[in-house]
């Protein structure tokens, strides 16, 4: 190990400057009154060659310090001609951000002292930049022109390592410095580092200075060791020496807590934060520039957005999720003092200069010192700069972090830094890119790595198993006899692009028992979930079936409250450092109030707190002491036994999140083993609450460790947690062993998971699995505390432990976080009434604050409301009016409303009003319903229908049902009598049901609306049918915002009532609209009948899909769609927010006017000037450009510009029709410059008058403009009065922005449509609601079916592989004869999408075959039948699947490649093959091959030219006629003159004399001609012109083109036969060609081949030669074969290839290679195959290239012969 130096002696600022060069020395006079402390320090022992590690304050110069040196350096070598090309200094940022910094804060520097104290001879000193946003053009001009000073990233620094053209250009190395040490040294990207460093000291000779610089580390022993522990110098005879240059307590803070309201003890949590961002308001106004720093980046776009709410101006987000280029600006703006604030999670908190900010925010604890300080050191970033910072809490457990940390940082304590060693994975990652540099001796590579500090004591047997599981893997071939390691071509492909040691947190996917997904979770809340756990997702709850790899399967869990807070997993566990704070600033407190002393004066003279925040942080302890005086200290753990129906502990220990995951775990790991079964575990920084089945005796938790099974208990449990699941992943990720990318393909979610889950399957069943053991390290070093739990259990040092047990109702408030955290996920709920009746009122209470849910109104008050609603009728119209509320009226008056409103009218009165109404048709009798209850009635027409559909339904098996939908309704009617005189009718009219649900629903509604506040159990009193079904209809109410629930009588049970009676009777003042009528009329506007498409597109601004036209245009069908879109008036663009869509041209002011002035820069403007009013393709917008791999960067320049245009909306594209093209051709049209934008007030007026009214939220999806312009804007309209606001309670009133035509119609009941439509999720309806959309159908992907404006079911499908798959279709049964129409008219109109084959698996959940005869008569009609297994049903096409060997015989046969149909020589193969590409392919076919095609050519007519799928290929000039008749595209007219003269003459060198043309200018001339089929190569040597055919019919001569092509092929799909064809057929066009031939009976389609899930035409007559053929031989199908395209996807998937040779064993494809042909060898240059099959995938290699003559050779093929 190296020896340690402390630097206590500082030079003087004289002796400084003479050490420095003139023009550095004048330089830095000239820039800084003086130099620092720490330059004093360091400077010295830099430029005496010594490493060093220096560790200061936040703006004390570090950075100038590590560079003054090597500046000076280089300054001296320019002036002096000394300076050569190459680094010599590599520069290792933790961050991009910080990266992009020190490259400006050299470059400016070194610009200074090169214009002003340098002479014009000095050669320039350069800097360079490469991390991962580095464009392969800046990548190349390093290469070229090396820099004297590379910036760059530790992965950055890898990947150059691993690069042979990298590697040379650091020979010259002279320095290293690793900045901002405490971020890297702690993580596996540090280990990854020091790797790096170790290997670049075995690459480079001469010794390399190594400089670390940091503002907050400790210990800096190790991390100095960390440093040069590999310095390839270093002995043990002769250690290095390096320096350590400490400056400690060198700077003045400035620092303070603020409370964000007076009532901070009393406001509830989720309140604070509005309390917060007024704070911040006042602090950004009272300072230049402020910088505020949140504790996540969803909190950090929160409190941006709330801050332009509040009317602050110059405030913009930053965190690592944002764009590069967003990033980079908003630190630009920043820097030039250009904003006023800026929120960042964690992004700015390094050493990024960011330039003058004066003060810092930090809301809530950061959880750490280090973390702390650096945030708090941005401010005053300057030398002699005092930070100022000010903390907010967020909530009384967060102030006394606050208080502790502010404690810690005032007294100088610091965070210990954790080193991970003997990281497996990052080894492994390491093997692979260090074979990847050469070849290795095993044991010298092992002396290399452990050469590297944190693998100083590796083990060699772990690192011989490592290398085995690479080996394996296949990820580097080991050659244990010569004791050597190598790579692995497929391996380096992987390396380059999964490089790297950070885990990303991917999200799950939640899916339900349907197969509904549900939404998604992190993966850190995932890790804390178990079997059986309930959690809050979307408004609803869910238990966890299983989790499976990356996907979690749930059930609904309505009425059960969440067991898992919603925040679990979101922050970062506390440091140990600060958590001894916490419990110091406990102990001393506990001290003061044991002796009843005054604890606010205590803390304001002990820690400085202000009045306001000591009084509140004693209030909070106070209040905790008034409950117990046991605090947890060092030595005590307190568990709280809460008394209830399960044993509940609630443990708190402040001691942090990792220590109490570790001691959580142990208790759960404890009741594992006793049998005990854990019901509910979650976590805080404070302690952990664990439910379980039975008592746990808890003072044995000591006992474990005293008899040392610990361990083992904690494995056993930890290896079945998803926390083990996930590190697991990430460390397989890490060990690229389950890569995220393979080249340029990013590996699908699916694909990961299944190897995932395979590879744990696996390593779980080895004895000692590699992977297994790094995973439990990673969770036992870095998520839990386990070391500091193990020294405290077992009393190790002075920590004995303490434990005080006690029991309680309530947990005392240091333990009560975490107790309420599941009780506030209530408040998130749609559907409370199962939970709050059990939630108790002391809870409430603390849950709510001041706010309470039972409003207690008197029964008094209660009844004036409900009077009031409706009057006594004074006449007919009054009593209508009465009646549309009320149920049915008889001469008894037994309903409620009735008796108390008509007792005292005459009897005769009330009659004499029935009879009028009667005879005006507004009021009616209904019989036949056989209910009592409902027959012989009065009703009003609007409520006759309801009760005639319930009346009916109570007595037809509903009153049995717990869902009404359930119940098939076909054939059941009732009557209803009309054409009355006086009380009589003239006749009775048959009625079918109505909607059941939509009645019980509107049932429901009058009955609470005219009855006021009522119980399920008195409601279910009143109406036929069980409780669970009106239940269930109350909650859907509920959850659709029309219903209520709470307690408002005093009753023991919540009470329903309508949102809109609960809004007004609890003191609301606002006047208020009803949200179904405010629905309604949305749902009327978007779906108005249009005669046009292009009225529809008008009226919905835009639209993104074809079926989002279907139910708004008359006789609208999908194939309709492509003349739509090639219609002059119809762009393409991205039209709002980065959306793409169409739209008509006359709607793009409107757009325009909705977003800000675009920025355009010079590129752009240039672009624009170049785009024709008539537009221009991409293609020769891009041609104006020069190209080539020299103008790379232009090109690249240029394509940006374009995109930025697109995404500006400062073009368009038109798409255009071009005949015989299989895609149109799009024009790019200029919209900035040529299209005047509406105002802004103009565009949001008319958007509101064609799609409102709509919310504020919503208008934020169309207009891209600051939100403070949008609420000006609506400001300014409301009060000229071009737009109304209304008011909407959802379930909070919610204003809402309407035309004042629109707000006038919502005042009044609206007639609904309820018509059955299908939509998809994105439709501008659908969309508007998708929230509520997916609270009644569920989160996921679906396709949702609307009665109306209600969602009422859902279809889960998708079109795969040329079918369309139905999952399931949701439907309540009593709309199945309306689905069946709107069903039926979707798949018809899938067809026009080329999908006529539909398979469905079930309905409503269940198999399709086991489906009531109902469900069986809808789906015969709709025209699907059985698939014949059991399981499926198919609509369209057959089910006659045959092994997939029959097929593929069936196909080398009559293609000519099976030995028993091979042709028997060249000659006879040549008269039938229409077209070849080379020798390969033709000797394929035949049995003896004497002659090559050259020779051949002229014998039989052979010519060159190109074909549809654009290869160059041989045949004859009839054919080249046929292709170019198809292609049907007449030459440029500029080439008419090399058409005509070819079609006289055909010798190249006469054109070439006649024109003078050099034979390079020809072939730029001819090459065009011949690629586009217009000229060929005859068989001399010559050229000829190919004439199309004449007096044909194009479409004939097509289709018999594609007859001709399939004609051989047993089995094809669409896909297939797209590539086969080439691309001037359109997918349609084959498809009525394929079609016709199904027609005839040549074809059948549907699914054929056993294991293939593609729908395939086949003919099968060449299917049954197949199975009676003998088994084709092994062969090789070359990529110049036609019969490539057939297997193109194989060979993609399976062996990621675009082309290549595939080898076939026993009719499958095993293997594929790459190979160059050279000199008359096939060199093997690349191979992917069966490891299993390898060596007969060689065989059949050798075997082709005998046959072709060409025998193997290669290192590829050397590796596969010596394996």
């Amino acid at each position: 190990m190296p020896r340690l130096e402390y630097v206590s002696e500082s030079s003087e600022t004289e002796e400084l400057f003479e050490s420095l060069c003139q023009p550095v020395r004048e330089w830095f006079k000239d820039r800084f009154p003086d130099f620092t402390e720490p330059q004093k320090m360091a400077i010295p022992q830099i430029m005496g060659g010594h490493h060093l590690l220096l560790c200061s304050p936040t703006g004390s110069g570090k950075t100038l310090t590590a560079f003054l040196t090597i500046i000076d350096d280089l300054v001296r070598k320019s002036m002096n001609g000394t300076l050569e090309d190459g680094v010599s200094c590599v520069y290792i940022s933790p961050i991009k951000a910080l990266a992009n910094d020190i490259q400006k804060n050299l470059i400016g520097p070194l610009n200074e002292i090169r214009e002003s104290y340098l002479p014009k001879r000095a050669k320039e000193i350069r800097v360079g930049l490469r991390t991962g946003d580095t464009s392969q053009k800046e990548r190349d001009k390093i290469l070229r022109s090396p820099p004297h000073i590379l910036i760059t990233t530790p992965e950055s620094l890898a990947l150059g390592l691993a690069s042979k053209r990298f590697r040379p250009i650091l020979s010259g190395l002279k320095w290293m410095i690793v900045d901002e040490m405490h971020s890297l040294v702690p993580s596996k990207r540090g280990t990854h580092l020091a790797l790096s460093l170790a290997l670049l000291d075995r690459v480079i000779e001469n010794p390399v200075q190594r400089i670390g610089i940091s503002a907050t580390m400790e210990p800096l022993s190790k991390v100095a060791e960390f440093l040069v522990a590999s310095d390839a110098r270093e002995t043990e005879s002769e250690p290095q020496t390096i320096k350590i240059a400490k400056i400690s307590g060198a700077r003045r803070l400035d620092l303070d807590i603020l409370l964000p309201t007076p009532r901070f003890s009393s406001v509830p949590v989720k309140e604070l934060l509005d309390y917060n961002v007024d704070v911040i308001k006042n602090m950004v106004e009272a300072h230049t520039t402020t910088l505020v720093f949140v504790n996540t980046r969803s909190m950090t776009e929160t409190v941006v957005q709330k801050l332009r709410l509040a009317g602050l101006q110059g405030v913009e987000g930053h965190h690592g999720s944002m764009d590069k280029s967003i990033r980079l600006d908003v630190e630009q703006r920043l820097k030039n003092g250009h904003l006023r604030a800026v929120v960042s999670s964690s992004s700015l908190e390094m050493g990024i200069d960011i330039g003058s900010v004066d003060c810092v925010v930090q809301v809530g604890s950061p959880g750490s010192i280090a973390t702390a300080l650096q945030r708090v050191g941005r401010a005053g970033h300057q030398v002699g700069g005092v930070p100022r910072a000010r903390f907010l809490p967020t909530s009384s457990h967060d102030l006394l972090e606050i208080t502790a940390l502010q404690t810690g940082i005032l007294r100088g304590s610091m965070d210990l830094l954790k080193f991970p060693e003997n990281a497996l994975d990052v080894l492994a990652q390491f093997m692979i890119g260090l074979t990847i540099v050469s070849e290795w001796d095993i044991d010298d590579a092992y002396e290399l790595v452990t050469s590297s500090w944190p693998y100083r004591n590796l083990p060699y047997d772990d690192y011989i198993e490592v290398l085995d599981l690479l080996g394996e893997e296949r990820r580097i071939w080991i050659d244990w006899e010569e004791n050597t390691i190598g790579k692995r071509g497929y391996a380096q492909m992987i390396y380059y692009t999964n490089i790297g040691t950070i885990a990303p947190d991917n999200n799950y996917l939640v899916f339900s028992s349907d197969g509904t997904m549900v939404g998604q979770l992190s993966s850190s809340f995932v890790s804390s979930l178990r079997r059986g756990d309930v959690f809050l997702l979307g408004g609803s709850t869910y238990r966890v079936s299983s989790i499976i790899g990356t996907r979690v399967n749930v059930t609904s869990a309505t009425g059960y409250r969440p067991t898992i807070p919603s925040w679990t997993g979101e922050a970062n566990s506390r440091s140990i450092e600060l958590s001894q704070e916490v419990l110091e600033l406990l102990s001393n407190v506990s001290d003061v109030q044991k002796v009843s002393g005054d604890l606010p004066e205590f803390l304001r003279e002990n820690y400085g707190l202000g009045k306001p925040v000591a009084g509140a942080l004693a209030q909070f302890l106070d209040e905790h002491a008034a409950t117990t005086f046991q605090v947890p200290s060092r030595r005590t753990i307190l568990i709280e036994e809460i008394q209830g129906p399960l044993p509940t502990y609630v443990v708190t220990t402040c001691r942090g999140r990792g220590f109490n995951l570790a001691l959580g775990y142990m208790f759960a790991g404890m009741a594992d083993r006793e049998g005990i079964l854990v019901h509910e575990v979650s976590f805080d920084e404070n302690g952990f609450m664990i439910k379980l089945s039975h008592d746990l005796e808890v003072s044995s938790i000591t006992d474990l460790f005293s008899s040392d099974t610990a361990d083992e208990v904690l494995r056993k449990y930890l290896l079945e947690t998803q926390l083990f699941a996930k590190r697991f992943r990430e460390v397989s990720s890490r060990s690229m062993l389950n890569p995220r990318r393979i080249g340029a393909d990013e590996i699908s979610p699916k694909q990961f998971q299944q190897r995932a889950e395979q590879l744990l399957t696996q390593h779980k069943q080895a004895e000692d699995s590699v992977l297994i053991r790094e995973a439990m390290r990673e969770i036992t070093h870095h998520d839990l505390e386990l070391d500091e739990l193990k020294d405290l259990m077992s009393g190790r040092g002075s920590e004995s432990l303490s434990i005080v047990h006690r029991r309680v109702k309530i947990p005392s408030p240091l333990g009560l976080t975490l107790f309420m955290s599941a009780f506030e996920d209530l408040l998130s709920l749609r559907t409370r009434a199962y939970l709050i009746k059990d939630v108790d009122p002391e809870i409430l209470r603390r849950l709510l604050g001041a706010r309470s849910l039972a409003t207690e109104l008197d029964s008094d008050a209660l009844d004036t409301y409900y009077q009031s609603k409706v009057e006594v009728p004074s006449d007919a119209e009054g009593l209508l009016r009465l009646m549309d509320i009320g149920g049915g009226l008889e001469r008894e008056l037994t309903h409620p409303l009735y008796s108390d409103k008509l007792s005292g009218i005459g009897l005769d009165t009330v009659r004499s009003w029935v009879h009028e109404l009667a005879e005006q048709g507004r009021i009616t009798k209904i019989r036949s319903t056989g209910n009592n209850q409902i027959d012989g009635k009065w009703f009003s027409q609007r409520m006759a229908g309801v009760h005639g559909t319930l009346g009916v339904l109570s007595v037809s098996g509903a009153s049995e049902m717990d869902d009404l939908r359930e119940l098939y309704t076909g054939g059941l009617s009732f009557e209803i009598a009309s054409d009355f005189t006086g009380g009589t009718p003239d006749r009775w009219m048959k009625t079918e049901l109505s909607d059941a649900v939509d009645c019980l629903r509107l049932k429901l509604l009058d009955m609470l609306g005219s009855e006021g506040p009522r119980t399920l159990d008195a409601i279910s009193d009143r109406l036929p049918f069980p409780k669970a079904q009106v239940d269930a209809a109350l909650q859907e109410l509920e959850m659709r915002n029309l219903v209520a629930i709470g307690f408002f009588t005093q009753t023991d049970e919540g009470e329903y009532i309508l949102r809109l009676d609960e809004y007004r009777i609890t003191g609301g003042k606002l006047n208020v609209v009803d949200y179904r009528t405010l629905q309604t009329l949305i749902h009327n506007k978007s779906f108005e009948r249009r005669l046009e498409p292009l009225d529809a597109i008008r009226d919905l601004v835009f639209v993104q899909r074809r079926d989002e036209l279907l139910y708004r245009v008359k006789d609208y069908r999908f194939r309709d769609w492509i003349d739509i879109k090639h219609d002059s008036d119809i762009v393409n663009g991205r039209l709002l927010h980065n959306r793409v869509g169409y739209t008509h041209r006359n709607q793009i002011p409107l757009l325009l006017g909705l977003r800000a002035e675009p920025w355009l820069g010079p590129m752009e403007m240039e672009l624009l000037e170049k785009i024709p009013e008539s537009g221009i393709t991409r293609a020769k917008l891009l041609k104006m450009y020069p190209s080539g791999k020299e103008n790379q960067h232009v090109q690249r320049t240029v394509k940006s510009a374009l995109s930025n245009l697109e995404r500006q909306l400062a073009t368009v594209k038109r798409y255009e029709k071009v005949p015989n093209r299989k895609r149109s051709i799009s024009y790019i049209e200029k919209v900035h410059g040529a299209v005047e934008p509406m105002s802004f007030e103009d565009s949001i007026h008319l958007l509101i008058e064609r799609i409102g009214p709509i919310k504020p939220q919503i208008l934020r999806f169309y207009v891209s403009r600051p939100v403070e312009e949008l609420a000006e804007a609506l400001r300014i309209l409301e009060s000229s009065g071009r737009v109304s606001k209304v008011v909407a309670l959802q379930p909070d009133p919610t204003d809402y922005y309407a035309s004042p035509k629109d707000a006038e119609k919502l005042l009044a009941p609206m007639k609904e449509d309820r018509s059955m439509r299908i939509l998809s999720q994105s439709d501008p309806f659908c969309s508007r609601f998708i929230q509520e959309v997916r609270l009644v159908l569920r989160q996921g992907w679906y396709n949702p079916v609307f009665k109306g404006v209600d969602p009422v079911g859902r279809i889960l499908m998708f079109v795969v592989n040329d079918y369309l798959e139905i999952k399931d279709v949701h439907v309540p049964l009593s709309y199945l004869e309306e689905f069946k129409h709107a069903f039926g008219e979707m798949l018809d109109n899938y067809r026009d999408r080329l999908v006529d084959i539909s398979v469905l698996h079930a309905f409503n959940g269940v198999p399709v075959h086991d489906c009531d005869e109902n469900i069986q008569s809808v789906l015969a009609d709709l025209g699907f039948s059985s698939m014949g297994d059991g399981e499926r049903y198919l609509r369209g096409g057959v089910v006659q699947p045959r092994p997939r060997s029959d097929a593929y015989r069936a196909l080398f046969h009559h293609q000519n490649m099976h030995q028993k149909t091979r042709w028997e020589n060249e000659t006879i193969a040549l008269e039938n093959i229409t077209e070849l590409r080379d020798d390969f392919a033709l000797r394929g076919r035949c049995e003896m091959y004497r002659v090559d095609l050259q020779s051949m050519a002229s014998a039989h007519q052979l010519h060159q030219g190109t074909n549809l799928r654009h290869h160059l290929i041989w045949a004859r000039y009839a054919h080249f006629q046929r292709l170019l008749t198809i292609r049907n595209s007449e030459p440029p007219e500029e080439d008419m003159d090399v058409i005509r003269f070819f079609d006289e003459h055909h010798d190249a060198d006469l054109f070439m004399e006649r024109h003078a043309l050099k034979r390079s200018e020809f072939r730029k001339i001819i090459s065009p001609l011949v690629r586009s089929g217009h000229i060929v190569q005859d068989y001399r040597g010559g050229f000829r012109t190919v004439k199309p055919l004449k007096n044909v019919d194009l479409w004939d001569v097509k289709r018999r083109y594609i007859e001709d092509l399939v004609e051989n092929y047993p089995i094809l799909t669409l896909k297939q036969t797209e590539r086969l064809a080439g691309s001037a057929f359109s997918a349609e066009e084959i498809s009525d060609v394929m079609r016709g031939l199904e027609e005839d009976g040549v074809l059948t389609r549907g699914f054929l081949v056993d294991d293939m899930q593609d729908v395939c035409w086949g003919r099968l007559d060449l299917l049954e030669s197949g199975s009676s053929a003998v088994r084709t031989r092994d062969l090789v199908i070359p990529p110049s074969d036609a019969l490539i395209h057939y297997f193109s996807s194989i060979l993609r998937s399976r062996f990621g290839y675009g082309s290549a040779y595939l080898v076939f064993h026993k009719e499958e494809p095993i293997a594929a290679f790459k190979a160059n042909t050279r000199e008359g060898l096939l060199e093997v240059t690349d191979f992917v195959g069966d490891s299993d099959l390898e060596r007969e995938a060689l065989r059949v290699m050798k075997e082709f290239a005998w046959e072709h003559d060409m025998p193997l050779s290669g290192k590829i093929y050397e590796r596969l012969r010596s394996r």
